[in-house]
This record gives C-alpha cells, structure tokens and sequence, in this order.
C-alpha cells in the first residue's frame, strides 16, 4: 500500500521544484549575459587598441614634424597644442607617456 503524501509533503516537494526550475532559468540567463559582457569587452579592448595605435602615430608624427620645423615658430606652436591635447586624452585614458616607442 503507498503511503499518501501529505499537504505539507506536497507543498514542500513543489517548493523543492520550483527552485530547481528558478535556479536553471537563472544560470541559462547569467550564461546569455557573461557572453554579451565578454562580447562587450572584446569590443572595447580592439577600440582602445586602436585608439593607442593612433595616439602612438600622432605623436610620432607630430615629434617628426616638430624637429622639422624647429625654427617656425608659428608650425611649432600649433604641434606644441596638439601634443598638449594628446598629452590630456592620455591622462584621461590613463596612459600616460607610456606610448612612446
């Protein structure tokens, strides 16, 4: 003869799988979004590569060009300002000097 469950057993086994079927949804949705964050990252990380790259390019080029023209003052103060302006995106991204190659 089975034994009849009680209201209490009954209650606490929904509970019980009600959890599980919480709990699953839950990790299927915390999976769906580590993806987008990671995706998001990877984005951000090629973005910032790229922005170095050219922040390193500037530089380098406006060094050269500053050696070129070293005797017109008027070029030397327009590439002293845009050294300046690299100079604070730097500090802003938090680089510093550090792109200097």
């Amino acid at each position: 003869m089975t034994k009849k469950e009680s209201d209490f057993d009954k209650l606490a086994r929904l509970i019980k799988e009600e959890g599980e079927d919480i709990r699953a949804e839950i990790r299927n949705e915390i999976g769906g979004l580590e993806k987008k964050v990671d995706a998001g990252f990877a984005r951000i990380d090629r973005e910032l590569c790229e922005i170095l790259s050219e922040l390193r390019t500037l530089r380098h080029d406006l060094d050269d060009l500053r050696r070129e023209v070293e005797n017109i003052s008027g070029y030397r103060k327009e590439i002293d300002h845009a050294l300046e302006r690299i100079a604070a995106i730097e500090k802003h991204l938090g680089i510093g000097k550090k792109l200097v190659a």
